[in-house]
């Protein structure tokens, strides 16, 4: 009785996730998702693997729809899109996911994957922004929809690097949250 009386309990607000964490962490474990496989599948379209067309699988006829109605330059097979596209499957994809999950586990480990992920995204979409700005802008055949898809890339590690730097306190290890 007297160890149970000296143990302080945690405050309820401390152990509930905010729910715009909770939202940041789903829209990252998403962002993986929807970042990694359609960049697996460019790494194989470069390959000659898989084919991009109307005709092809599902994530083929989504590609062919995308360089066709959005943006010419994602059916063009150059060094710089492969480059990209085996950063965003095998680095910058995984790190958004494991960002997601640590987010939603308030790990203390997030903060510095968190860390490593915001900066990579930053760098590449930042890189992406200003190579179409100077130029690929003309291959970009829908305005709209492609800011409407970029955008929320450079949005998503701003939101991460803020919380992670400001929010410090919500990834403490569980020791010291007494």
């Amino acid at each position: 009785m007297a160890a149970s009386a000296s143990v302080t309990a945690v405050p309820a607000t401390q152990s509930k996730r905010p729910i715009w964490l909770a939202i940041l962490a789903v829209l990252y474990v998403l962002l993986g998702i929807v970042t990694a496989i359609p960049q697996l599948y460019y790494v194989f379209y470069y390959a000659n693997l898989v084919a991009a067309s109307p005709h092809a699988n599902l994530l083929g006829q989504v590609w062919y729809w995308y360089g066709t109605q959005v943006d010419t330059g994602a059916l063009s097979k150059d060094s710089g899109t492969m480059a990209g596209a085996l950063l965003d499957a095998f680095f910058l994809g995984p790190l958004y996911i494991a960002s997601g999950i640590g987010l939603w586990g308030r790990r203390p480990w997030v903060r510095q994957v968190g860390l490593l992920t915001a900066g990579g995204a930053l760098y590449a979409i930042l890189y992406f922004i200003f190579v179409y700005s100077l130029d690929n802008l003309h291959s970009v055949t829908n305005l709209l929809t492609f800011w409407a898809t970029t955008l929320p890339y450079l949005a998503l590690p701003v939101w991460l690097l803020t919380t992670l730097l400001v929010r410090r306190d919500l990834f403490a290890p569980r020791s010291a949250k007494v």
